[in-house]
């Protein structure tokens, strides 16, 4: 008999879990039982050093008996594989330090490989059928060899972010944590392909949502004078591990389906000041207050006054959030690492690549002679001089302490001010927006750059909203 171990880990558990905290050095405490949102008669997982032809590591279903919390690792014995088609395959294993696991294929009970392939083939109907395991070995095999000629040439695995589903079942949709993932993760399917798009470009990949919920195209409250209404373009207020994220698109996609791209609003949690839910006109608002050392800064989302029950449940959540800004509070949040090279600065209208070396070397130039002793530099992207607003070419900076341009410093603002951030990213206009509070006044400075450059400049955003989280209030 032939035995292949191999080190998985595991991503879905298919039963209850426990889920427990240290009390001392010698014992734990049993905080809650965690259930699944689909039952499983296994556990799902992967092994992280494969890489399948769809650039995803091996899926591993755990036969046995018990099941294991989210990111445990197992070392497992490989019994066979499953394949539809010509699809990567769906390694079967079994715990090691099981000692009541089977010890090859044909040990495992007709009536198991039953269940698993019945299981299975509910979630991917398809022609499915059993490898042994000489048959799975040359394809794990291959596998890990794509993984390594990957990391070789520089490229990483694509891995799906944390808070995407990879199971279309949706659950009801009650906006209550699960435990793989969030009820309202599954509502992200329930977007539109156009909003999916833009969570996708917006969300980072280590957060969880916690909370989301649609708003239609409605009209504004406020009213001047003669001037009608604002008409509000339709949007999706989202509450995740990190942020609060309200996201609105420009202007909904033409008979061509473009998509014409978004607006979005974005307040670090650790800044939360204050929540409230009020009625105006013919709907409601609610209205949250940031924090910065020098005061506070506000963002409305308005909503129908259908969506009542909603915004009351985000409200009651994002009250949790309240009084991290008073010292005594723990922060979760933690400074992103810098990159080890910066990308290099791109002038999107440029074909002349001895001039792009020479901007290179100037901005550098600057950058070295700019910085404080021990700031580190998290992202930057370059600011053309032909961009309508530009008088001259800069670079925009964001570092562990503040954000800058380069040359001149006519923007030089410390995190500690920043109170939150603005994103556009549109075929129309592209823009950082920047929301803070200096000498008791609040200030909106909006930084204009090329929709080529959106990648550069979606780095700076994500940069400056991790580590304005982890920047002290008190810091001046």
């Amino acid at each position: 008999m032939s035995e292949h171990s191999i080190e998985l880990r595991i991503s879905q558990p298919g039963r209850p879990t426990g889920a427990y905290f240290a009390t001392d050095a010698d014992s734990l405490r049993l905080q809650q039982i965690v259930y699944p949102q689909r039952p499983l008669p296994f556990d799902i997982g992967f092994l992280p050093m494969t890489l399948s032809a769809l650039d995803e590591p091996l899926a591993v279903v755990l036969a046995g008996g018990v099941s294991h919390p989210v990111n445990t690792e197992v070392e497992g014995r490989l019994l066979g594989a499953l394949q539809r088609d010509q699809d990567p395959p769906v390694l079967l294993a079994v715990s090691i330090v099981d000692e009541q696991s089977p010890q090859d294929l044909a040990e495992v009970p007709a009536a198991t490989r039953t269940l698993i392939l019945e299981t299975l083939s509910s979630s991917r109907p398809g022609d499915w059928r059993w490898l042994t395991l000489q048959e799975a070995e040359p394809l794990l095999h291959r596998a890990a060899l794509q993984f390594r000629e990957s990391q070789l040439a520089g490229r990483l695995p694509r891995l799906d972010p944390a808070w995407k589903p990879l199971d279309l079942q949706q659950p009801e949709a009650s906006y209550r944590e699960a435990d793989r993932y969030t009820a309202a993760e599954y509502t992200y399917y329930l977007l539109p392909d156009h909003f999916q798009h833009y969570v996708d470009e917006h969300l980072a990949p280590d957060e969880r949502i916690l909370f989301a919920a649609r708003r239609p195209r409605m009209l504004g409250a406020r009213r001047r004078f003669w001037h009608p209404r604002q008409q509000l373009q339709a949007g999706v207020v989202i509450l995740t591990s990190q942020r609060l994220l309200h996201l609105a698109e420009l202007v909904p996609p033409d008979s061509a389906n473009i998509r014409y791209g978004f607006h979005a609003i974005v307040g670090a949690l650790e800044r939360l000041g204050d929540v409230a839910l009020e009625p105006v006109s013919d709907a409601l608002v609610l209205r949250t207050s940031w924090q910065s050392a020098s005061g506070e800064i506000p963002i409305d989302w308005l909503s129908p006054a259908s969506s009542r029950r909603a915004l009351v449940e985000l409200s009651d959540m994002l009250q949790g959030f309240l009084g991290r800004t008073n010292g005594r509070a723990l922060l979760r949040a933690a400074l992103p690492d810098p990159p080890e090279q910066l990308p290099p600065l791109v002038d999107t209208a440029s074909n002349d690549p001895a001039a792009d070396a020479r901007l290179q070397q100037e901005f550098e130039g600057m950058l070295n002679t700019s910085l404080a002793m021990g700031e580190r530099v998290h992202g930057w992207a370059l600011l053309p001089k032909w961009v309508e607003t530009q008088s001259t070419t800069q670079a925009l900076v964001v570092t562990d302490l503040r954000l800058f341009l380069l040359p001149g410093m006519d923007l030089d603002l410390p995190l500690a001010k920043l109170a939150t951030l603005e994103f556009t990213s549109s075929i129309i206009e592209s823009s950082i927006g920047l929301n803070y509070v200096d000498g008791n006044r609040a200030h909106h400075r909006v930084l204009y750059f090329p929709y080529p450059a959106h990648d550069a400049f979606r780095t700076c955003f994500e940069a400056a909203r991790r580590c304005m989280a982890v920047a002290p209030l008190s810091a001046q």
